[in-house]
C-alpha cells in the first residue's frame, strides 16, 4: 500500500511520496521522491492522503487534552468518568496506558485512581492516551454523644445548640437532599435533624440523625465540688453535692445515690434538707420546690489504697426528670504523695535527726513555716529539702541559729500556687 503526504513549509510545499511494498515473505521496501523548495522554514502541519494528487484523507488522531490532569471530586455527588473535565467531546476511557479494557462513561470514579482517555475521530482512536489522576473525597459521617437530645422549652434551643463531636458540620431537614438549615433555626419537639461533615468542600455521603425533645420547664440539675483535689493520704476533704430545681414546677420523692471508690473512707455528712444514709450512701429529699436548692456536705478521708472517684446521680424523682444530661456529677481526686512525719529528735544520734516530709522534692516552689505554741514564727524555708534539725532561722524568742527547746510546734506547708496549704502539728524532742 502507498501513502502520500503534503507538508506545508512556509509558502512552499514539499511533496513526499512513500511507498510501502509488503511481500508475502514479510519484507518491507520503502522509498520517497521529494520535491524541495530552495527555502525551508518550520513545519506547521502534516496531513496524510492515499493518492499523490487528491485522494482520501487518512487521519492521525492526537490524544485529548484537559485543563488539569489531577482532578478532585466529592463522593456525595457520586461522580462518574463523564464528570472528568476533557476539552474534547469524543472520548474513550481505559484502565491502562495501552491496550486494557474500555470503560463505560457511567463507571463510578474510585478514590486515588488514574484513568486514561483516548480521542475518537471518524472511527480512529489516538495512539496516545491522556492520563488523569482522580481523588474522591469522602468525609466521615458525624458522631454525637447522644442521638436523642433534650432541651428545656425556656432555653429557646436552635440548630446551633445541637451537640456533635466534629466542628465542620452542616444541618439539613432530610437524610438526602433536603433544605440546608441555618444555625439560628429554632428546634422543634419530636423533629429529626440531619448533620453532614464537610471536608475540602465535600459533604459526607451519609448524615447523622439527631432527634430533638423539648421538655416542659422543669429540670433537676446536680453539681459537685471538692475542698481539695490533691489531699495527702490520711487528710480529710469535703465533697459538696448540690441539687437544684431549675424548672417552674415542684419535684418530690427525690433519691440521690452517692458512689465512693475504695480510696475514700466516710467520716460525716451534713445536709441542708433531707437525710443521708451512710450505710447505702443514699440522700433522700421529700420535696424540692421550683427554683430551690439542696446541699449535701460529705466529709471523707483519703486512704492509702484504692481509687479516688466520687459519682453522684439522681436515681428517681416525681415527676421523672426528662432531661437526664445534667443528672450526674463526678469528681476524681489525685492524692498528693506528700507524707509529713510529725515527730523528730534532733539529738545527733543519727536516727530521726531531721524533720522529714516525703516527696517534698517534687514541689520546688514549696515553702515551710514553723511556729511555736504562741504563734511566733521560728523557722521558714523555701524549697525545703528535709534538712531542718530544729534550729531557729528567724530571730525571736530564740535567737537565729540556736536550737529550739523540746515542745509542740505547728507547721504550714505551701506546696504550690494551685493547692491548699497543708497544716498540722509536730513534736520536737531533744533528749
Amino acid at each position: 500500500m502507498r501513502f502520500y503526504t503534503k507538508t506545508t513549509i512556509g509558502r512552499y510545499t514539499l511533496d513526499l511520496f512513500f511507498c510501502l511494498v509488503v511481500f508475502l515473505a514479510g519484507q518491507v521496501q520503502c522509498y520517497s521522491i521529494p520535491e524541495l523548495s530552495p527555502e525551508l522554514v518550520k513545519t506547521k502541519s502534516i496531513d496524510f492522503y492515499d493518492h499523490p494528487m487528491g485522494g482520501d484523507h487518512i487521519w492521525e488522531v492526537s490524544p485529548p487534552t484537559t485543563k488539569n490532569t489531577h482532578q478532585e471530586f466529592c463522593a456525595f455527588d457520586r461522580p462518574t468518568l463523564s464528570a472528568i473535565q476533557i476539552n474534547e467531546s469524543n472520548i474513550v476511557w481505559y484502565d491502562s496506558t495501552s491496550n486494557g479494557h474500555p470503560l463505560s462513561p457511567d463507571s463510578p470514579l474510585k478514590d486515588n485512581s488514574t484513568y486514561y482517555a483516548a480521542q475518537l475521530l471518524e472511527g480512529h482512536e489516538s495512539a496516545q492516551r491522556l492520563a488523569v489522576s482522580v481523588i474522591v473525597h469522602a468525609p466521615f459521617t458525624p458522631t454525637a454523644p447522644n442521638d436523642v437530645q433534650v432541651f428545656a422549652a425556656g432555653q429557646n434551643p436552635t440548630i446551633g445548640d445541637l451537640e456533635v463531636e466534629q466542628t465542620n458540620v452542616v444541618w439539613y431537614n432530610a437524610p438526602l437532599e433536603g433544605k440546608l438549615l441555618d444555625f439560628d433555626t429554632p428546634l422543634q419537639n419530636g423533629k429529626h435533624y440531619f448533620a453532614a461533615q464537610v471536608f475540602s468542600n465535600c459533604e459526607s455521603t451519609h448524615r447523622l440523625m439527631i432527634t430533638v425533645q423539648i421538655s416542659e420547664p422543669s429540670d433537676l440539675k446536680i453539681n459537685k465540688k471538692v475542698s481539695n483535689r490533691h489531699p495527702m493520704i490520711g487528710e480529710k476533704v469535703i465533697l459538696t453535692i448540690t441539687v437544684e430545681n431549675e424548672g417552674l414546677s415542684n419535684f418530690s420523692d427525690i433519691v440521690i445515690k452517692e458512689q465512693l471508690d475504695r480510696g475514700f473512707s466516710y467520716v460525716n455528712a451534713k445536709t441542708s434538707q433531707g437525710n443521708f444514709d451512710p450505710s447505702n450512701q443514699v440522700w433522700r429529699l421529700s420535696s424540692l420546690p421550683a427554683k430551690s436548692t439542696a446541699v449535701l456536705n460529705l466529709e471523707v478521708e483519703a486512704t492509702p489504697n484504692g481509687n479516688y472517684s466520687s459519682n453522684s446521680f439522681i436515681e428517681t424523682s416525681l415527676p421523672a426528670d426528662k432531661n437526664m444530661q445534667n443528672n450526674s456529677a463526678e469528681i476524681t481526686l489525685e492524692p498528693s504523695c506528700i507524707t509529713i512525719y510529725n515527730e523528730f529528735t534532733p539529738n545527733d544520734d543519727g536516727d530521726n535527726d531531721y524533720f522529714r516530709i516525703d516527696c517534698i522534692e517534687t514541689f520546688p516552689e514549696s515553702e515551710l513555716q514553723i511556729f511555736n505554741r504562741y504563734g511566733a514564727l521560728v523557722y521558714q524555708q523555701k524549697a525545703y529539702q528535709n534538712d531542718w534539725r530544729g534550729l531557729a532561722n528567724v530571730s525571736g524568742t530564740v535567737s537565729k541559729g540556736n536550737p529550739l527547746p523540746t515542745g509542740t510546734y505547728f507547721y504550714i506547708l505551701k506546696t504550690d500556687s494551685l493547692s491548699e496549704n497543708k497544716t498540722g502539728w509536730l513534736f520536737l524532742r531533744k533528749d
